[in-house]
């Protein structure tokens, strides 16, 4: 396939405006794709979602058994913001501009690419690649846990994620908790406080307890690749005008897990005080969980490691993977080497938490894909010499890893 045909697979992609929850066009077009080629494919519906839907496709047959996995939505744009069409890959030098072109439908079209030249140079693939193009990774992963759920990485050998990671093998990430705290009250006359049952004030109460709670357990727990974990009040909302006591409150936590403090051993300590809380005053708090995915550690010298190292070290010493940031930043956040491929784990989650959710510690897994730091921004882009190189990369990986 010539480098034409490659951008514009990309370029479709991008065209596609598959923000959370309107993923069904892109797994359509993908199987365009797989169908002319000839290899076997299938769209795999949401039960009550006509909008979205989770691809599938498969060359080869047999063990072993390597999963690839990207997600087809992409987070919601202001349009405003941008300085080009953020639906329209705009290229400017060697950056590619638009949505998602980082985040990651570069990698999921170097992923797609990679398996269609498989297909066309008739090389032999001793084992099963078999390509899980995701909803919703980035809200909740619906998709990989349905996938999970229906049995497709019950037989798996390994998984490779192609989110953005540049020359970074990352082997393992931080779980992640969104939880709603709900305080019900009732309102009256501010002059007449008694009369009411203020929800802000108890929200602000229990809020407390839980803070002191947490901090308590994160204080002596850490991992040594994770680090510790992270707590965030990050949504406050109560009340509707300055005189009347306010009836309903609601507070957002996100938590950034670690598998020395479980997830569920947080919600467990949580609903704990909510539960003394209620009993001991008239407050009514209730626990909702809005996200929970699990931490995953990785085994930093698997297979999959030792390839993407193997394989990639050569692209990154002569620059065929270039050091980038962001528009909004002069360097790359995140470590940048010159001279190969590092290990790392990452606070950001990936469907892998809900792929591996069972096999969470110790796996065959890495996230390794093109792109660089900024995901989710406005005026998004990825080098056009990263994409490339990492089509011929994922190439390389995905023979040398079946014929291991």
């Amino acid at each position: 396939m010539d480098e034409t045909k490659k951008l514009q697979i990309l370029s479709d992609l991008v065209s596609i405006q598959s923000v959370n929850g309107h993923e069904r066009p892109v797994a359509e077009y993908l199987k365009t794709l797989f169908d002319k080629a000839g290899i076997k494919n299938q769209i795999l519906s949401f039960p009550d979602d006509p909008d979205r839907a989770n691809f599938v496709a498969e060359l080869g047959s047999g063990k072993p058994i390597l999963a690839i996995s990207g997600h087809m939505d992409v987070v919601s744009v202001s349009a405003d913001n941008w300085k080009t069409d953020p639906f329209k890959l705009t290229k400017k030098g060697d950056k590619l501009y638009g949505r998602g072109s980082t985040d990651m439908k570069s990698g999921l079209a170097a992923m797609v690419i990679a398996m269609l030249e498989l297909k066309a140079s008739g090389k032999q693939i001793n084992g099963t690649i078999r390509l899980l193009a995701t909803a919703g990774e980035e809200i909740g992963q619906p998709g990989a846990e349905l996938l999970q759920k229906q049995g497709y990485i019950d037989d798996i050998d390994g998984l490779l994620i192609g989110e953005p990671s540049a020359n970074r093998a990352v082997f393992a990430n931080d779980g992640e908790l969104d939880i709603s705290i709900l305080s019900h009250g009732k309102t009256a006359h501010s002059s007449t406080p008694a009369a009411g049952n203020n929800a802000v004030e108890h929200l602000l109460d229990v809020l407390e307890q839980i803070r002191h709670r947490m901090t308590e357990l994160m204080e002596n727990t850490s991992n040594k690749v994770l680090g510790k974990t992270i707590f965030n009040v990050d949504v406050l909302t109560g009340g509707t005008q300055y005189n009347a006591i306010p009836a309903e409150a609601v507070a957002g936590i996100n938590i950034r897990t670690i598998p020395e403090l479980p997830n569920q051993k947080i919600l467990d300590e949580m609903q704990k005080i909510i539960d003394q809380y209620n009993q001991q005053t008239n407050g009514d708090i209730s626990l909702k969980v809005d996200m929970n995915i699990v931490p995953i550690l990785g085994d930093e010298n698997s297979k999959l490691i030792r390839l993407v190292k193997q394989i990639g070290t050569p692209f990154v010493k002569s620059g065929k993977i270039p050091p980038q940031a962001s528009d909004q930043h002069d360097n790359p956040i995140m470590p940048f080497s010159l001279t190969g491929i590092d290990t790392l784990g990452a606070s950001g989650g990936t469907d892998a938490s809900k792929f591996l959710v069972n096999d969470s510690l110790g796996a065959n897994f890495v996230v390794f894909g093109p792109g660089n730091d900024n995901s989710h921004q406005d005026n998004e882009f990825v080098s056009q010499q990263m994409y490339l190189s990492f089509i011929d990369i994922y190439e390389q990986l995905l023979t040398a890893y079946s014929a291991s």
